[in-house]
């Protein structure tokens, strides 16, 4: 495995990361203002209730709403919201929302160490990602027993990465925050163990900006250590209050516009939007959010 990274640089970059690297620590070069994003998505998540009880009602609801693209979730042996996985995608095209990512979790019980093999399982989940035209299939969490085994984790992650390179698709890892509090067997940050360790052409990054922020770290700073590693985003503000919880996007107190105006650093295609929180309902929710994102001057 490629070492991306010396020593001494990866310490600096330790220090300039667990030190939150303070939001105007720097100034970086502004890129002449793109078009409107191609990719503006929403990840289910933020409509889970609304689509367990109506799965084709709330597709439908979203579609007006404007969305052309969804982040998927739940994927359980095939079915999916209560139906196979394949005829959900088909209600999304029939509606015209396409999925170019879900996520699927992978575990340390999804790899075989000894067979340096991953589970039928796992294989399934990223053969029918494929299957239903996705470019992307993200690991979305790590259960926190498995988080002191990083090391651990990574070959799983590797496997996952080169079985999904070869089925037509791209792993990706989606970040909560202890990737940015937690660290491995020999003091690195999660996020560093997972950005140093595996290969960037087998797995990229989806990063949560309401998380980083949470955690008191700059995007900005993860940009300009790690560019072009940051393919896809999620986009969920954060909400002026003393538990910062998440709101919807522009309602909040993250500086969208100037995060947005390092895409191009960043590698930044997809946009998912998300919500956790909810002061009207997760549906009123996700379309003032999708509204508010559109105004967004960068």
């Amino acid at each position: 495995m490629e070492n991306y990274y010396s020593r001494r640089s990866f310490l600096k970059t330790s220090a300039l990361a667990t030190a939150g690297a303070a939001w105007s620590a720097y100034r970086l070069p502004s890129f002449t203002p793109q078009p409107p994003v191609q990719h503006l998505g929403l990840q289910l998540w933020s409509v889970r209730e609304d689509l367990n009880k109506d799965a084709a009602g709330t597709v439908e609801a979203l579609a007006k709403m404007g969305y052309r693209e969804v982040e998927s979730f739940g994927y359980d042996n095939g079915r999916m919201f209560g139906m196979p996985f394949m005829e959900f995608a088909g209600l999304l095209k029939k509606n015209g929302i396409s999925m170019p990512s879900s996520h699927y979790k992978f575990a340390l019980k999804d790899y075989d160490e000894g067979k340096k093999m991953l589970s039928d399982a796992a294989k399934k989940a990223i053969d029918d990602a494929a299957a239903a035209g996705q470019k992307y299939i993200v690991n979305p969490w790590v259960d926190e027993p498995e988080r002191p085994q990083i090391d651990k984790l990574i070959p799983v992650f590797r496997a996952a990465g080169e079985y999904a390179q070869k089925a037509g698709i791209r792993l990706g890892y989606h970040n909560h925050d202890f990737e940015f509090e937690k660290r491995g067997p020999d003091n690195r940050l999660l996020i560093e163990w997972l950005l140093h360790e595996i290969d960037p052409k087998i797995m990229a990054m989806e990063m949560d900006i309401y998380w980083v922020s949470f955690v008191r770290n700059n995007p900005l700073d993860w940009f300009r250590l790690y560019p072009g590693r940051w393919e896809l985003c999620h986009v969920k503000d954060m909400a002026k209050t003393e538990k910062r919880e998440t709101i919807e996007v522009g309602d909040g107190s993250i500086d969208f516009a100037g995060i947005f105006k390092q895409s191009k650093l960043a590698g930044l295609r997809y946009y998912i939007i998300e919500l956790e929180h909810y002061k009207t309902t997760p549906m009123e929710g996700v379309e003032r959010a999708r509204k508010n994102f559109q105004k967004i001057k960068w």
